[in-house]
């Protein structure tokens, strides 16, 4: 996908200013200065037809302008990285994502693949960036590993009813997930705070206390299916918190097959059946979400199916590894 040059004149009011902090201006930041700074060490800026790759000179006022930022990278059509578009109208759109495929990049402008780009391949570049200007159309996030339904938004209207629904909590999510272990009980609440791991500030880690940092998170699991060792589990999150689903359930013994991540002692892929296949992903699936239309009233409902890969699995599961009965 080929991003669109920027041109512009040094107006008075920059003369003297240096170069990454005028275009950032100029640009309305709609880019960051690390990511502009960047561009202009690739020589991707010209002032008055030459190439710089200073983002320290200082401009004059008159002088011409042209960015031309690095093509954004998109899943091919048909590609296993490609989102299926499950319902589309002219407000807001679900998809289903494949596990792989992040988001939104590190920042606006990023380059890599992700939904926020394809998204402005496919719809145009004035979708709503309510949670920031690398995330543009995006309403809620699925961590990179995980595939499933998400949806995305149009319009600032549509973002920000979509956007009250999650935060008053009327939203209904459904995820699945096959993990190890074997649960105590058939369900139950999880009620454990979350805050930022300090030895992998990436992470997050959960904790019973209410001390300074932490944040309320809510989940509510059942079995769906057992098998030895293993189990198939429903989730659904009362909250939204960053990685919330894989700390919880790692908190009470049932870590989630091939998260690389959030993982228990006594647990791990040499548990699984020798015809498994290799299981490189998160086995976590946002099957399905419930929520009211912004624009048309209406309860609207989404499943997806799972992905080949967890489908696989699961069904070795039940060939392999039944629950042995007691009798």
């Amino acid at each position: 996908m080929s991003a669109s040059s920027f041109r512009a004149t040094i107006p008075p009011e920059f003369h003297g200013k240096r170069l990454d902090k005028v275009i950032v201006e100029l640009l309305g930041g709609a880019y960051s200065r690390s990511r502009l700074s960047g561009w202009i060490r690739e020589g991707r800026l010209q002032v008055d037809g030459e190439v710089l790759h200073k983002p320290g000179v200082l401009v004059e006022v008159g002088q011409q302008l042209l960015l031309t930022p690095p093509s954004l990278e998109v899943p091919e059509p048909g590609s296993a990285l490609e989102p299926l578009v499950l319902y589309r109208d002219e407000f807001l759109a679900v998809l289903d994502k494949p596990a792989g495929l992040p988001m939104h990049g590190n920042s606006a402008g990023d380059p890599q693949m992700s939904v926020a780009n394809w998204l402005v391949q496919q719809f145009g570049p004035d979708l709503p960036i309510g949670q920031g200007a690398e995330r543009p159309g995006i309403v809620h996030r699925l961590d990179r590993g995980t595939s499933g339904v998400c949806v995305v938004a149009f319009d600032r209207k549509t973002f920000e009813d979509l956007q009250s629904q999650f935060a008053e909590r009327t939203v209904e999510k459904e995820y699945h997930a096959i993990c190890y272990g074997k649960p105590r009980f058939r369900s139950d609440w999880i009620e454990k705070r979350l805050y930022a791991d300090p030895k992998h500030p990436s992470r997050v880690a959960s904790t019973n206390s209410h001390k300074a940092g932490t944040r309320d998170a809510i989940s509510y699991w059942e079995v769906m299916e057992d098998f030895d060792g293993f189990a198939l589990m429903k989730i659904q999150p009362k909250t939204g918190r960053k990685h919330q689903i894989r700390v919880h359930l790692t908190s009470v013994g049932t870590p989630i097959v091939g998260d690389p991540f959030y993982t228990a002692r006594n647990f791990g892929p040499g548990m699984l059946p020798d015809t498994c296949p290799e299981v490189d992903r998160t086995l976590l699936h946002a099957f399905g979400i419930h929520f009211e239309h912004p624009m048309e009233g209406g309860q609207m409902h989404f499943r997806s199916d799972y992905p080949t890969l967890m489908q696989t699995v699961l069904d070795t599961l039940r060939r392999e590894k039944p629950v042995q009965s007691d009798s």
